[in-house]
């Protein structure tokens, strides 16, 4: 199975530059990387379809909640927005 190519919003890149703590960055990103074996990887992550984003799907890692798009045709996943459960689903994900 061909694997899907990972990529991330501008503001993803950003958060994840200014964080400051290690172990969290690493986290993340680790577990961006592993999206790339979708959709094995829905089995084997913590990750729920959304029902007001089209092709929109998050990722717990923690805390924190990965948001990304499916676009099984090009066979690309885009990392749309990252941040704290209690602040990720009050931004406009469109």
């Amino acid at each position: 199975m061909p694997e899907y190519r990972v990529l991330a919003h501008r503001r993803v890149l950003k958060f994840l530059k200014q964080l400051e703590d290690e172990n969290l960055k690493n986290r993340l990103k680790e577990t961006i990387l592993r999206l790339k074996d979708y959709p094995v990887i829905l089995r084997r992550l913590d990750v729920e379809k959304l029902e007001n984003l089209e092709g929109g799907y998050r990722v717990r890692s923690g805390e924190y909640r990965i948001i990304f798009i499916v676009d099984k045709k090009e066979k690309i996943i885009f990392i749309t927005h990252i941040g704290k459960r209690e602040s990720i689903y009050e931004k406009e994900i469109k």
